[in-house]
């Protein structure tokens, strides 16, 4: 389901909706907020939505675990999405700690991970897998995975562009 063209365009809020509502528990007993800001006439191009779930469910876990990880009192993670005139952007904001500089590079590596393999977070610790599918994901449909600077209040932001035209 991956790999197919969906036949039109969709709606790009419902999908954060649900990606929200699955971690909705381990985000509340925590005291992390987590926002979909996204109009509702927002749609995605023809990703496969089993692709933008995934890279939604990724984006968020990753920032779960930030945010959780972190000493932050403002814990929040918050989802965006537009459309400009040639790409649709895909934002993942959280409040966690922050990526530092020396790292940034290597985060969409393979088995690059930050978190600690003996972590009791029941999200688990990854295998540096995530984002390196996230951006395979993304180019596989013609777009682009990457960290850019986040918005005011927040200490990270991952984005995904994809085309609003695939062909």
């Amino acid at each position: 389901g991956v790999r197919v063209f969906a036949d039109k365009p969709y709606p790009a809020r419902p999908r954060f909706l649900h990606v929200a509502k699955a971690f909705s528990g381990y985000a509340e007993k925590r005291g992390i907020e987590v926002a979909v800001e996204v109009d509702a006439d927002v749609m995605a191009p023809r990703v496969p939505p089993a692709l933008y779930d995934g890279i939604a469910q990724n984006l968020l876990t990753n920032a779960l675990k930030a945010v959780n990880a972190s000493d932050s009192t403002v814990r929040k993670v918050v989802f965006r999405a537009w459309n400009d005139g040639q790409w649709h952007h895909l934002q993942v904001s959280d409040t966690g700690s922050g990526v530092p500089s020396a790292i940034k590079d290597f985060i969409f590596d393979p088995l690059f991970t930050t978190t600690n393999g003996r972590s009791s977070d029941p999200l688990g610790s990854g295998m540096g897998l995530g984002l390196a599918l996230v951006r395979r994901g993304a180019q596989a449909f013609g777009g682009v995975a990457d960290l850019v600077n986040p918005p005011p209040g927040y200490s990270t932001c991952v984005e995904v562009r994809f085309p609003r035209v695939l062909e």
